[in-house]
């Protein structure tokens, strides 16, 4: 049985993550410093599960013992808002505490790790790998940095590794999802409808067909079964390996039109306009294909799906 170690484990993509690893027969270590009241429910999926940060003695002691686990890098601070006020907290927590990472483990490791479409500069179509790197914001710069350090290391440490660029992710499995009161849009709308709150759309002067930031919205079990097709993959290559690649359907939807498909299949929320966000490009998209050529990887859902993927939060949150 091959073992993973997912960092954040806790999280939203972590914990689907972790089911989705059991399901397919792995070992499953989590590590996470977060510990609030549903945390059994979101562990529940690990064989062993360390509270503590991903970087703290006996974190690096699990990764040193488990020479030959794949580690599934997903720990990181993500907000675009908090990361132009607090720059040096995203610097640490995603680029400083990744470097230590990177200097515990062994070429044995494969590494997938979670960075993000952010490092792209503002573009009007769909990005490719080979598009400009400039990111808007210091939460996509400090991935940015992570991303390269791998690129310096992996022929030196002879190591295996995968960056995913991916944005927003939807969506719950079953019994697992993200949680009420994080700022990601669907979140926001469920809570919104639940405590019959207002819902606030950041600006509306974009220049994009609506006026609202047009984002890629992935199902959060393609994005799960991405990260272990990838480290399927790594087990394939005979020999040190890094490469980049995007998760995405290469089709836009702006932010009213996810409000408009949650007022139409899951409970109607009052919308209000406000400010922008510091950092928010109005226009994100991924062009998966690379991946996709690369691996034969096959996604499961698509813009067809984001009635049924906004669904299945919406479930999650009221069973």
């Amino acid at each position: 049985m091959k073992t993973a170690i997912v960092t954040g484990a806790y999280g939203y993509i972590g914990s689907v993550l972790t089911k989705l690893l059991k399901e397919n027969n792995y070992f499953v270590i989590g590590i996470d410093d977060k510990l609030q009241n549903n945390f059994l429910q979101r562990t529940k999926y690990c064989d062993y599960f360390l509270n503590k940060d991903f970087v703290s003695d006996e974190s690096l002691d699990i990764i040193r013992n488990n020479k030959n686990a794949s580690i599934f890098h997903l720990a990181a601070n993500s907000l675009l808002g908090p990361s132009a006020t607090e720059p040096l907290k995203y610097f640490e927590n995603n680029t400083s505490k990744t470097l230590t990472l990177l200097k515990s483990i062994s070429p044995k490791n494969n590494i997938v790790f979670a960075s993000t479409a952010a490092v792209y500069a503002v573009c009007d179509k769909a990005v490719t790998e080979n598009s400009k790197i400039d990111p808007p914001n210091n939460y996509g710069l400090s991935k940015l940095f992570s991303e390269k350090m791998m690129e310096s290391v992996y022929n030196i440490q002879n190591n295996k590794i995968i960056s995913f660029r991916f944005f927003n992710v939807i969506g719950a499995y079953d019994d697992v999802g993200q949680e009420l009161g994080t700022p990601h849009i669907v979140s926001q709308l469920c809570e919104s409808a639940i405590k019959n709150k207002t819902f606030y759309i950041n600006g509306n002067n974009y220049p994009t067909k609506d006026g609202t930031c047009v984002r890629d919205y992935l199902s959060v079990i393609d994005v799960c079964r991405a990260l272990i097709h990838a480290d399927e993959f790594l087990d394939k290559q005979n020999n040190n390996f890094y490469d980049v690649y995007n998760l995405g359907s290469n089709k836009g939807t702006s932010v009213k039109q996810i409000v408009d498909i949650f007022n139409k299949v899951c409970k109607k929320v009052d919308v209000k306009y406000q400010e922008k966000r510091v950092g928010d490009p109005p226009f994100l998209v991924a062009n998966p294909d690379k991946f996709i050529k690369n691996t034969k990887f096959s996604y499961k859902h698509n813009e067809s799906n984001l009635e049924e993927l906004i669904e299945s939060a919406w479930r999650y949150y009221n069973d």
